[in-house]
């Protein structure tokens, strides 16, 4: 561990990028060294001067800028491993000194941009763009966490009947890539499938979630909403439809309450044509308790 070690990671410590080995090495060092702690701290001052300006830039900018920073850094450790990199540590170092000035200038620009900050405020407006939610978590008493990535990290802390929070719920259990996200989006909804939009929210995740689980999931939130009939005919097209056998199981015992008349030529169809022998002989048992013909002789 030297002064050149710290010098050339001093902008990845600064904005927290360094790995905890690095950071545990970086500190140990700058600890007991008067100049590199000055040179950090001058690092910090220009860091204090940037955070009083906002900026807005593209989403896509931190990931570039971080892939090519670390482009350079192993471009600059390959050259040093040559003759060329250690002639030239032996040349005078006055025409060098502005390039890291500038070029920690612009990486600042980037890096702030990126710099994970928790940022904690109510959402009052709706229309959160679900390809930056990282994480949602209810933390009790009707309260949602959303973790965002704009590129910049902040934290949005709202009261689920927020209209901000409830819509970015509704987005994420149909747009969402995490299945975990989606589950737990649907949990959080689960009691307000009273409204028509978060219900029918639920209906699409029900018919249209590539997960088993999810699907799952919203099919027990409507559960107590069985007497709604869009909620009957999203519970048939499942009947009919879904791949998971569990799921079929668990849409006929909703459905074996409601009037014969409207099961009983979908139990007959599942009969005709479903290949799983399970849910052949449930439907065959809640036709013969209606007693119904099984329709296929």
């Amino acid at each position: 561990m030297n002064c050149d070690f710290v010098k050339d990671r001093v902008e990845l410590y600064v904005f927290g990028e360094l790995d905890f080995d690095e950071e545990e090495e970086f500190e140990g060092h700058a600890g007991q060294c008067p100049h590199c702690q000055s040179l950090i701290e001058e690092h910090r001052s220009i860091l204090r001067l940037m955070n009083q300006v906002e900026i807005e830039p593209p989403p896509a900018l931190l990931g570039q800028c971080r892939q090519a920073f670390r482009h350079h850094l192993q471009a600059e450790t390959a050259v040093k491993s040559t003759w060329f990199g250690q002639l030239r540590d032996w040349m005078p170092a006055w025409p060098r000194l502005m390039r890291p000035a500038i070029g920690f200038a612009m990486l600042a620009l980037s890096f702030y941009a990126g710099r994970q900050v928790e940022e904690r405020k109510s959402v009052s407006a709706a229309g959160l763009p679900t390809s930056t939610i990282r994480t949602i978590q209810g933390t009790g008493n009707g309260m949602v966490q959303i973790v965002l990535e704009e590129p910049r990290q902040r934290m949005i802390e709202g009261a689920l009947s927020e209209a901000g929070i409830e819509q970015a719920l509704m987005a994420a259990t149909r747009q969402s890539p995490d299945a975990g996200m989606r589950l737990e989006s649907v949990d959080l909804l689960r009691n307000r499938c009273n409204r028509d939009d978060v219900r029918k929210a639920i209906m699409q995740t029900l018919e249209h979630d590539d997960s088993p689980s999810v699907r799952l999931r919203a099919l027990e939130a409507l559960r107590p909403h069985v007497n709604d009939s869009e909620v009957r005919q999203a519970l048939t097209r499942v009947l009919l439809k879904d791949s998971n056998p569990n799921l079929r199981v668990q849409a006929i015992d909703l459905l074996v309450d409601r009037p014969p008349a409207e099961i009983v030529g979908t139990l007959q169809e599942v009969i005709r044509r479903d290949e799983n022998d399970y849910v052949r002989s449930r439907c065959l048992r809640v036709l013969s308790q209606m007693r119904a013909s099984p329709g296929v002789f």
